[in-house]
């Protein structure tokens, strides 16, 4: 199973990169993959918010519905995916770095489902890049916020 783990380093402060991260609808902001995240009601990020997102992988669009399983306050969140091909867990948490910036450890833990599961081996390039794409775009984002 493909796992993509990151660290972006950020002159923002803690509060505001969380603000801006815990709510996984930014995440057609600075995920490549993501084309449009919903929430599924306006209450704002919490545990149990769902969100519906079309992800995008080449020419074609999938659905995926991921749901906020764990929110630590300016510490940690976890979003669990799932859709007809893939099941994944995102994390991210959160450091305060000596300058009063931010440093966010991001990770996605991929599974395919059968039978997509057996072109993992295949697929290690493509999931090396799409960490590299969200690294990318998150320093750029995170930056501008």
């Amino acid at each position: 199973m493909p796992l993509i783990e990151r660290t972006i380093a950020t002159s923002r402060p803690r509060s505001d990169v969380f603000a801006y991260l815990v709510d996984f609808a930014n995440a057609a902001e600075w995920d490549p993959g993501t084309a449009e995240s919903i929430p599924r009601d306006a209450s704002g990020p919490k545990v149990g918010q769902v969100y519906d997102l079309a992800i995008t992988w080449g020419s074609r669009r999938f659905p995926m519905v991921y749901e906020t399983t764990e929110l630590i306050p300016n510490e940690l969140v976890r979003f669990v995916g799932d859709g007809s091909t893939t099941r994944a867990v995102d994390t991210l948490s959160f450091e305060d770095l000596p300058n009063g910036g931010t440093k966010v450890l991001y990770s996605a833990d991929i599974t395919l489902k059968w039978p997509y599961r057996i072109t993992e081996p295949f697929l290690s390039g493509k999931f090396k890049q799409l960490g590299d794409e969200a690294e990318e775009s998150l320093t750029r984002v995170l930056g501008s916020l």
